[in-house]
């Protein structure tokens, strides 16, 4: 099963909804523990780009000042 395919399951530090031609991921929820464990996914998610999708968008988080990603927006190819 490549990356692609087991990122578009869900897991369990974030949810995935899937659009037309792409996915958005965001954490499971807006704690601030959530919010740090998604940061891994996101650098996953960066890290594998090109392995069947492109990252279209990264969101950062404007109420902490941490740089934290609080959704990732890919298209799928």
């Amino acid at each position: 099963m490549s990356f692609l395919d087991e990122l578009l399951e869900g897991g369990s530090t974030y949810r995935v909804k899937a659009t037309e031609g792409g996915a958005v991921f965001q954490p499971i929820s807006d704690r601030d523990d959530d919010l740090d464990a998604f940061q891994d996914i996101v650098g996953q998610i960066e890290d594998n780009e090109g392995d069947g999708y492109e990252v279209f968008l990264t969101h950062p988080l404007s109420t902490h000042g941490r740089n934290l990603i609080d959704r990732i927006v890919i298209t799928i190819d």
